[in-house]
């Protein structure tokens, strides 16, 4: 995006004070615009036909979320929104149902304005956004990796450069593209790139799935899933350390 291009998102919540706060949020950002606030409705579906919003923040009522994913009649002409899914707790089983509605994002209503506004503005660019808090849950309790692919994780992971690795390890650990990048002492936008690179190397929709990749192949392990020894195993040297990856959730 360029200095003079502003962002229209439309936010669409049954509570009146969520929909206060997250306007109160996006009006300090320059780049940003709040075109309309409503109930989950008709109402709301006549307001994006009307102000064709670039993204819409959405309570997690996923069969609605269909209707704006999929327009039909006169808002179909136009381009379908990018949808951010609001959830008060989390992690819900409807969010899976959003996802497969046409969602794009998942975002706590208690986010932070960083994470608000990193939400929007990935989702306005085409890109998948989770609240690095949920990440950690949704890998550990759900399946959303695709049908395998011909060639092994092992194999995909191999692809991969030393600074991608420790990115995807980073993605895997549930962290953001900031606190990734004052970890390896780079920019948030090499990070962003970084993404970029092993998703396409990857073949993978979105850092969710490159996260939960991340972990059946073994390169980081859950902390709420002990490894299991397979069996006795002969002595070994001594040997370094391994590093230590701080969580941040």
């Amino acid at each position: 995006m360029d200095g003079f291009s502003t962002l229209e998102v439309l936010l669409v919540d049954n509570e009146d004070l969520v929909r206060r706060g997250f306007r109160q949020a996006l009006g300090e950002v320059p780049d940003i615009a709040v075109v309309g606030d409503t109930r989950v409705g008709e109402e709301a579906l006549r307001m994006v036909e009307l102000r064709r919003p670039q993204v819409v923040l959405v309570d997690a009522e996923y069969e609605f979320i269909r209707k704006l994913a999929h327009p039909s009649g006169a808002a179909a002409a136009g381009p379908a929104p990018g949808i951010i899914v609001l959830t008060s707790i989390d992690l819900d089983s409807r969010l899976f149902g959003a996802l497969k509605a046409g969602a794009s994002g998942f975002l706590l209503k208690s986010a932070s304005q960083e994470e608000l506004t990193s939400a929007v503005r990935a989702v306005a660019g085409g890109a998948a956004f989770i609240c690095p808090r949920m990440t950690r849950r949704l890998i550990d309790r759900f399946e959303i990796l695709p049908p395998p692919q011909e060639r092994s994780h092992a194999g995909a992971l191999a692809a991969l450069s030393s600074r991608e690795t420790q990115v995807l390890c980073g993605i895997a650990m549930g962290r953001s593209n900031q606190e990734i990048a004052r970890e390896l002492h780079v920019t948030p936008a090499t990070v962003k790139s970084h993404v970029s690179r092993i998703l396409a190397k990857l073949e993978l929709p979105n850092r969710m799935h490159a996260a939960l990749m991340a972990q059946r192949s073994g390169l980081v392990h859950s902390p709420q899933s002990p490894q299991v020894s397979a069996g006795p195993q002969a002595p070994s040297p001594p040997a370094r350390p391994a590093p230590v990856v701080r969580r941040s959730w």
